[in-house]
């Protein structure tokens, strides 16, 4: 009982468990030297509990977190990069998600491909002679929040115009029997882009036209047969039909619009 008691209550007691808390942490020998020599591992360690605190707005030391991403951006550590992507990523998704935009595009694989985007985006942008202005981790962030607005912007546009592009396509090849142009304009009406579609307009001929084919939903023989003296034939109806929709595809004014989508 004695030897059991002498040895609970020995100088050497607590002292194995100050050294084994000092093993399991490797780094902490590293936090003796400069950062540049610090491992890219113990760097990561660092910076993700730096970052933690800085995301709940307490006080972090954010030079860990600067070092990683100087040795990713500025010196393109391969390593760095993959630890700042592992890092990072969930919380640029979780931008991507609360982009009020971000819906069609969240669609095939959950964001994760966009997420590639914006640090492709990220890494792109921030070229060694930018990455020393950026001298925070705020600053930092919030560029790389930036990113995921442009990469989400850029990729619906791109999906609106395919979108539009495929509808247009069945312009090249005129149907025998339905009329693709009420796919055209239907589709671009749907998108609230109808009054610029009518203001775009050349002629009277075109007003009528649109008005005949999309609010009355006269076929091409009825819009012949009862405005003879507008539309002679059923091929002029198809004429003005594509010549008005080819319009529509490059006017500049409908492109920013599309854009604003």
């Amino acid at each position: 009982m004695e030897s059991r008691g002498s040895s609970s209550h020995g100088e050497t007691g607590p002292q194995p468990e100050v050294a084994s808390g000092a093993t399991a942490r490797p780094e902490m020998d590293e936090r003796l030297l400069p950062l540049a020599q610090w491992s890219v591992s113990a760097l990561a360690r660092a910076c993700a509990e730096e970052t933690s605190r800085f995301l709940k707005q307490d006080r972090a030391d954010e030079r860990y977190c600067l070092e990683l991403f100087r040795r990713a951006l500025l010196l393109r550590d391969e390593e760095a990069w993959a630890c700042l992507y592992q890092q990072y990523a969930p919380l640029v998704l979780s931008w991507v998600h609360q982009h009020p935009a971000a819906s069609p595009v969240l669609e095939h694989d959950g964001g994760q491909s966009v997420v590639n985007l914006v640090f492709a985006k990220f890494a792109q942008a921030l070229t060694p002679g930018r990455v020393q202005q950026f001298d925070s981790l705020a600053a930092l962030l919030k560029y790389l929040k930036m990113c995921v607005h442009s990469v989400v912007t850029d990729e619906r546009r791109v999906q609106q115009l395919q979108q539009l592009e495929q509808t247009l396509e069945a312009l090249e090849h005129e149907p025998a029997v339905a009329d693709p142009a009420e796919e055209v304009v239907a589709q671009l009406s749907a998108q609230d882009l109808w009054q610029a579609i009518l203001e775009e307009l050349h002629s009277e001929e075109e007003r009528m036209l649109i008005y005949l084919a999309y609010v009355q939903g006269l076929k091409p023989s009825e819009i012949c047969l009862r405005f003879q003296h507008l539309f002679p034939s059923v091929n002029d109806v198809y004429r003005l039909k594509r010549n008005m929709l080819d319009r529509l595809r490059r006017n500049r004014r409908l492109q920013a619009l599309m854009k604003g989508c």
